[in-house]
């Protein structure tokens, strides 16, 4: 496809070379513009997100580029993934799912969150994402979960709902809420099989806290960045 029709204020034509070349000679920089415009036509944003959607998935999954903003240009309005052909769209699908895992297993839970926004854009539709994120299994994934239920307990107590920065669902605390009070079992059997984990602990008192409408114990932290407890066994 040619792109010599598009911004010239956001694209250099050596950049419009790359991106219209091989997909694998493109330096990260160049591949990190197609979700940073908005100036792409709709045919432009389908043909660059599809041929570089393994690229910008691997960005997102090494957090080299802005994580939710990247994700939201598989959604309907951009790369609109759901239209691919069958096996691209289960190969993109698959690669997410790794991405997630990856998150959730390992990086800080406002990251993981930012990442579930991302994800949330692409069909404008979470649960899918968060069915992934209940069905991982092994150790790993099972603390992740219990960080996840942690971290948005504590902002349901707070009244914190600013998760979502790309994606616009109709009633995020209900979504959020319904999530992290399903997830209590989980985090139950890991606080049993890891009795001095404290995030467990405590993400149980805030479940029970919002299942019987009360405030939590916890004053509201008056101080910068995200708040989360540094965890787990």
């Amino acid at each position: 496809m040619k792109l010599a029709n598009a911004c010239y204020l956001c694209h250099t034509e050596e950049d419009l070379d790359y991106l219209a070349g091989d997909v694998d000679a493109a330096p990260d920089d160049v591949v990190k513009l197609i979700a940073s415009s908005d100036h792409w036509s709709r045919e432009q944003w389908q043909w660059l997100v599809q041929r570089f959607a393994p690229r910008l998935i691997d960005l997102v999954r090494r957090r080299e580029a802005d994580i939710d903003y990247t994700l939201r240009v598989l959604g309907p309005l951009y790369g609109d993934l759901g239209s691919w052909p069958d096996n691209e769209r289960r190969a993109t699908e698959e690669a997410l799912h790794g991405a997630l895992i990856d998150a959730l297993e390992h990086w800080p839970t406002h990251d993981l969150v930012r990442m579930l926004g991302g994800l949330g854009s692409v069909y404008d539709d979470l649960w899918p994402w968060l069915a992934r994120v209940d069905a991982a299994i092994g150790p790993a994934a099972r603390a992740g979960v219990v960080r996840l239920a942690f971290h948005w307990s504590m902002d349901l107590l707070w009244q914190e709902d600013n998760w979502f920065s790309w994606w616009y669902p109709d009633d995020p605390v209900a979504l959020v809420r319904e999530w992290t009070l399903n997830a209590r079992p989980v985090v139950d059997e890991y606080g049993r099989e890891h009795p001095t984990c404290k995030t467990a602990r405590d993400t149980l008192t805030a479940i029970g806290c919002l299942e019987r409408g009360e405030n939590g114990p916890w004053p509201y932290p008056h101080h910068h960045g995200p708040f989360e407890q540094k965890i787990l066994n």
